[in-house]
């Protein structure tokens, strides 16, 4: 990565309103509810893995599922990693509209209910859209994607014709 890279880097999330990124979480403020987490907290402590706990029946709903993202800058290209476990590769769109790369999904909702004997699940469901700005160097056209394991690897070649530059700007 240049200097200047690392003094400035690249917002790639420049186009993704606030709106689509996650909101932070708000404890209840209920003193019953307090205590309650507490509690569940000093049995987990007390009992280790033995421990089940369920939430709050008043918590607030747990935010919609969101994928992960990492992008690396290397000489010739940019690497995408989406992490989207539980997703097949049909289950994913990656679109290229200019500079803006809007990769989206679904994650079906599975139905867990007392008979299937579930206790407890922090699973998240739901369909998601990240938009990434491309940085000026990228060639989208020779973009490519790939799916293994869960994972969702988006190959952006940097264009050679077009070579970040550094230059001095005389004072006036």
């Amino acid at each position: 990565m240049s200097t200047q890279g690392k003094l400035h880097p690249w917002n790639w999330l420049s186009k993704e309103s606030s709106r689509d990124r996650p909101l932070p979480q708000r404890r209840p403020s209920h003193p019953l509810l307090r205590w309650d987490r507490e509690f569940d907290n000093w049995f987990e402590q007390m009992l280790g893995d033995m421990a089940w706990t369920t939430p709050a029946p008043h918590a607030e709903p747990s935010a919609p599922f969101r994928p992960n993202i990492d992008i690396v800058e290397k000489p010739d290209r940019y690497v995408i990693t989406v992490e989207v476990p539980g997703l097949g590769r049909d289950d994913l769109s990656v679109e290229l509209d200019g500079d803006a790369l809007v990769i989206s999904g679904r994650k079906e909702e599975t139905r867990l209910n007392d008979e299937d004997g579930y206790h407890y699940s922090e699973r998240r469901f739901g369909r998601f859209q990240r938009l990434l700005t491309l940085p000026a160097d990228a060639d989208g056209d020779a973009l490519t994607a790939a799916f293994d394991n869960g994972l969702l690897t988006l190959d952006v070649p940097r264009h050679e014709n077009h070579p970040r530059s550094t230059r001095s700007i005389d004072i006036r």
